[in-house]
């Protein structure tokens, strides 16, 4: 009787161990970041600073079921700024955290409360450019330099359909479509971990 206890007690451990090697972690992504990456020789990323405050962001989807994990900021100075995750269709804020860029142009990214994202399902990230008491804002233009569009574009399983943009120093929903395909502005960030 012993002897199947401890028998018993080995084959459980054993199938216990065989699902966990089934099991693979999927790898987090940053799209945008990936994207201005992997096309860095043919893109040109211009700064600006004006005496005026935006709300720049990129409309996305995922081809599959997971999670936005972080979000975070890329402008060209340092700064604490609202990034907001929208429902694209309602206008609607999902999600909205500060974020505390410490390093000029250098991605910082913050965790956040896991939201779950539905697959095809349009959404929009954004970042208001006012930072504190300062009179201007500042952010970062992205397009190819030869010409062309930047966008759609696919990274991983999420796709960037196109870009956003919209003024003023309150975070509101960026309404105009204008070069929507051939520019990226901001930058905002997310990371993604697929189910």
């Amino acid at each position: 009787m012993k002897n199947q206890w401890v028998y018993g007690l080995l084959l459980l451990a054993v199938s216990m161990t065989s699902c966990d090697k089934n099991e693979t972690a999927k790898p987090a992504e940053n799209p945008i970041t990936s994207l201005l990456s992997e096309q860095s020789q043919a893109l040109k990323s211009v700064k600006f600073r004006e005496n005026g405050f935006g709300e720049f962001g990129v409309v996305f989807s995922s081809s599959l079921a997971g999670k936005l994990t972080q979000v975070g900021s890329k402008l060209p100075e340092a700064g604490i700024y609202i990034v907001t995750v929208w429902d694209f269709d309602s206008g609607q804020v999902l999600l909205q955290k500060t974020v505390e860029q410490e390093v000029p142009d250098e991605l910082t990214l913050i965790d956040t409360d896991i939201m779950p994202l539905t697959i095809n399902k349009k959404y929009l990230i954004s970042i208001n450019t006012k930072s504190g008491q300062r009179s201007h804002g500042s952010y970062s233009i992205v397009f190819k330099a030869s010409g062309g569009d930047v966008l759609p574009a696919t990274k991983g399983t999420i796709t960037m359909h196109g870009s956003r943009r919209g003024s003023g120093s309150k975070v509101a929903f960026p309404t105009s479509g204008s070069n929507q395909f051939s520019t990226i502005y901001g930058v905002p960030e997310f990371t993604f971990i697929p189910d």
